[in-house]
């Protein structure tokens, strides 16, 4: 959330620096009465002296003002963005100073933290807000709300605050959308409901079939699969099932070719031997074509390039995803360009900045043949392998939009999917954007794989089945969206763009490699824990960040290699896959070689030994034989420094008798117990 926040602060200052405003400057009072209103709702301390602002016109919420207290060593900071009607649409504090240990502070108590804080900064007309979703470290809380009038979510009006634990107040906020007094909420006269809608998604093809693409790091290598996707963002009239355009929308489509541009090292010296890896990469150097000779290819193709243009620099890479592709790199005072270095093919160009010359504004029509012309000419062996995306083509719009009106339209952007076994394959494409002011081709991207295979498709899952997968799992039903200056319709969609696919065989759920999705969501409550042994302890692990998957506990149950690992690194290990996981923790010398073992049920001496690697004592703890056994129990002697320094550091303590039980399986529950020693020790 820090980051997210000090994005949009920078973005702001940016705005603020690049984008002069139109209207007046403000008045002393304006600054004033600014000033008055942020620290009536937040505490700005005293010696937070040093005073600072930047204020610019935005095109929603009038004349913005940035402002920021700094003190003299600069060890605190805080920053506020107000408009001129007094709402607060981002605050961010930062105080220097050590990190604690585990924190005291409940999950329940940041809410209410953060609730109070809302009601302060936030307008009576902004409706009533409800918690979506929070998240938790080790020094702090965070909490998403959703906006909702009327009993219904309010599409992309979500608050987002991080309460710090140890100062127990918000240190950031922020509010991505807002409700103004002169919008109007649609009334519901009529409701296709929900069977309706999804209807009107099937028939307007916004749940595909398609190949996907995920790129394999160990192999090195490009896998295909087929899956049902969803446009998420595409939202239709709950009255009459029509298509409903977000109110300053636009699917920007930018182009990324597949080439990355690699900078020619100088060749070491320390030896005269070529690896055979070395040699194959110098041997195909021979077939490729050279820097002037993509020059003078770049720069016969591109329409509008100087025939004289010389550039300014180039490299001469690889493609990561596939190897043994190559390309310029090419940079121009004008443009740049991307050259396959084997065929001399143009893979993609951009031009910079604003068009020069008479103004010539062209049709869309006329565009589109413009884009479709210029592909056959320049890439006439895949012209006719793609077909035109109407979803994924857009008109790029210029920020920020003026008021009262619609922008000015600048850019037709036009892409064509690959069609393999007649299944689209969005992964590879050709991008054309025109400039709708001259008619001229600004931008070309041409995406496309040579060496993948493409599955054959079991489509066993009908477009429907994979509807209500999506369905299941991305909040869609009615809610508000802002579709124009002023209003807010009724439309049915998604409040959340589902983070999977479905398989067209099966109708699971598949991630982005592929394999079957597995939801890893961070705990915020058990249903079982309640007077157990363990409540406290798995009560603090929760408010810290830290769980085991799951609304239950169990916590009787014998728990794995894998679930203990991933409790011990909750806060980091969310989004790795199990290999992904298991390659941090050899990186980190957490396991070694053989000990990888992951669905079997982890023994006491192996929680004690990778305790005690996470602490890192490894080295410490691997001659046994320096240490007294501190149990009553026999400990086998590769675990004995394990066992001691896990005892000496009251990680592990032994059950009444004084018994370490090396050789007894470990529960849940004495895993929260041994976990949240470990992190109270570090």
């Amino acid at each position: 959330m820090r980051r997210i926040m000090s994005f949009l602060i920078i973005a702001a200052l940016v705005l603020a620096t690049a984008a002069p405003a139109a209207a007046a400057d403000p008045d002393s009072a304006d600054l004033e009465k600014a000033i008055l209103m942020v620290k009536s709702v937040i505490d700005i301390p005293q010696d937070a002296s040093i005073f600072d602002y930047h204020y610019w016109d935005d095109p929603s919420m009038g004349r913005v003002m940035y402002l920021t207290w700094n003190d003299k060593k600069y060890e605190k900071s805080y920053s506020v963005t107000i408009n001129e009607d007094g709402v607060i649409a981002n605050f961010h504090s930062y105080e220097q100073r050590e990190p604690s240990s585990l924190g005291s502070m409940t999950r329940e108590q940041g809410q209410r933290i953060a609730e109070e804080f809302l009601v302060r900064v936030l307008p009576d007309r902004m409706g009533d807000f409800r918690l979506k979703d929070s998240a938790s470290n080790d020094m702090s809380f965070s909490y998403s709300f959703m906006g909702y009038m009327n009993g219904l979510p309010v599409s992309d009006l979500y608050l987002h605050l991080d309460v710090d634990k140890q100062a127990g107040k918000v240190t950031s906020y922020f509010a991505n959308s807002f409700i103004r007094e002169k919008d109007v909420f649609q009334e519901a006269d009529e409701d296709i409901g929900a069977d309706g809608a999804k209807a009107a998604f099937i028939d307007g093809k916004h749940v595909a079939l398609v190949y996907r693409s995920n790129y394999d790091y160990e192999r090195r290598g490009i896998d295909v699969f087929p899956a049902y996707t969803i446009n998420s963002g595409h939202f239709v009239d709950a009255a009459t099932g029509e298509a409903v355009i977000p109110y300053r929308d636009y699917y920007g489509v930018y182009g990324y070719n597949t080439a990355e541009a690699m900078d020619n090292g100088a060749r070491s010296e320390g030896s005269n031997r070529l690896t055979p890896e070395e040699k194959i990469e110098v041997d195909r150097l021979t077939g490729m074509i050279s820097r002037d000779e993509a020059v003078r290819s770049a720069v016969s193709k591109i329409p509008g390039a100087p025939p004289a243009a010389k550039p300014t620099s180039a490299s001469l890479g690889s493609s990561y995803e596939e190897r043994g592709k190559y390309f310029w790199q090419l940079h121009f005072d004008e443009f740049s360009a991307t050259v396959n270095a084997v065929s001399g093919a143009l893979e993609a160009f951009y031009f910079y900045g604003e068009p020069k010359g008479r103004e010539k504004p062209v049709t869309l029509a006329a565009a589109e043949r413009t884009a479709s012309d210029f592909i056959k000419k320049v890439a006439a062996d895949k012209a006719g392998k793609v077909v035109f995306s109407e979803s994924r083509s857009s008109r790029d719009l210029p920020m920020p939009m003026p008021k009262g009106g619609e922008p000015e339209q600048r850019y037709y952007t036009f892409v064509y999917s690959r069609v393999v076994n007649g299944t689209e394959f969005p992964g590879n494409s050709i991008l054309v954007s025109v400039d709708a002011r001259n008619g001229m081709i600004n931008r070309y991207a041409l995406t496309w794989h040579d060496s993948v295979e493409f599955p054959e498709i079991d489509d066993a899952v009908s477009a429907s089945g994979a509807f209500d997968v999506f369905a299941a799992g991305g909040a869609f039903g009615m809610m508000y969206m802002r579709s124009a200056e002023s209003s807010l319709s009724l439309v049915y969609g998604f409040l959340d763009a589902p983070s999977y696919s479905v398989d067209p065989a099966t109708g699971k759920k598949l991630g982005h490699d592929g394999k079957e999705h597995k939801e890893r969501r961070a705990a915020s409550d058990y249903d079982d824990i309640s007077g157990k042994w363990y409540e406290e302890t798995v009560k603090s692990l929760l408010d810290n960040g830290y769980y085991i998957e799951g609304e239950s506990f169990n916590g009787g149950a014998e728990i794995t290699q894998e679930e203990f690992l991933r409790y011990l690194y909750s806060p980091s290990q969310a989004y790795y896959s199990q290999d992904e996981f298991y390659a941090m923790l050899e990186r980190g010398k957490i396991l070694t070689g053989g000990e990888k073992a992951p669905d079997s049920v982890i023994k006491r001496r192996d929680a004690a030994k990778f305790a005690v690697r996470f602490l890192g004592l490894d080295m410490a703890a691997r001659d046994g034989g320096i240490f007294v056994n501190p149990f009553s129990d026999a400990v086998q002697a590769e675990y004995a420094g394990y066992a001691a320094l896990a005892k000496a550091l009251g990680v592990m303590k032994g059950d009444s008798a004084g018994n370490f039980n090396g050789e007894r399986n470990m529960t849940r529950g004495e895993a929260a117990s041994v976990i949240y020693s470990v992190l109270y020790v570090k």
